[in-house]
């Protein structure tokens, strides 16, 4: 195991845990949070409806994951007008970084 600083990491049991379903569960509901906020902005499409904003979790990934999308052509859009997503994550305490122009 490599140390660094002094500190072993033990790589087995930090992916073991990244892999729980305590985890998944954790991250899942916290993917859904961010969601629940940007729905809850109102913002609609040309047709009325709610703007869609989907959670999907990743698969055959090392970690578990999961993405909060806008699946509707004005999404783009919307988050380069509103930033609905990006207000809904700092909202629900997500750091959100590399979307300023300059950032790299």
């Amino acid at each position: 195991m490599p140390s660094i600083f002094g500190i072993t990491i033990d790589s087995d049991g930090a992916r073991e845990l990244l892999n729980s379903p305590e985890v998944a569960d954790a991250v899942r509901a916290a993917a859904q949070r961010v969601a629940d906020t940007a729905s809850a902005q109102g913002h609609r499409v040309t047709s009325g409806e709610v703007l869609p904003v989907d959670v999907t979790t990743e698969a055959a990934t090392d970690r578990t994951s999961a993405t909060v999308t806008i699946r509707h052509p004005a999404g783009v859009g919307m988050e380069a007008r509103y930033g609905l997503l990006k207000r809904a994550a700092e909202a629900n305490g997500f750091e959100v970084t590399g979307l300023e122009p300059g950032d790299a």
